[in-house]
């Protein structure tokens, strides 16, 4: 399976657990500042890693520049549900045979 999107998985696994920390320690919490851009940008290299996912594609809108510069906070409870849903349209990874 050389097609496997690793690089993305890595991301999503990351952000995974920052998320994770973030609303165990504050359900409220909200990704923001400096936050927002870095979460953007691994939320478009799964984009491209993984087009044709019905949840992925739903994406386009979620982090768009407009999104972004509106200034409307992200809640990061909110976020992990739907790294966690990425998560499952990535995958596992390949299992290595040899």
């Amino acid at each position: 399976m050389s097609n496997y999107p690793y690089v993305a998985k890595r991301r999503i696994d990351a952000l995974i657990k920052s998320l994770t920390a973030l609303v165990a320690s504050d359900p409220e919490q909200q990704v923001q500042g400096f936050a927002v851009p870095v979460v953007a940008a691994a939320l478009d290299d799964v984009k491209q890693a993984v087009p044709h996912d019905p949840v992925v594609r739903s994406l386009v809108d979620l982090m768009s520049a407009d999104a972004i510069g509106s200034g409307e906070p992200i809640r990061a409870a909110d976020m992990l549900v739907i790294a966690e849903q990425i998560n499952a349209a990535i995958g596992r990874r390949p299992m290595v045979v040899g």
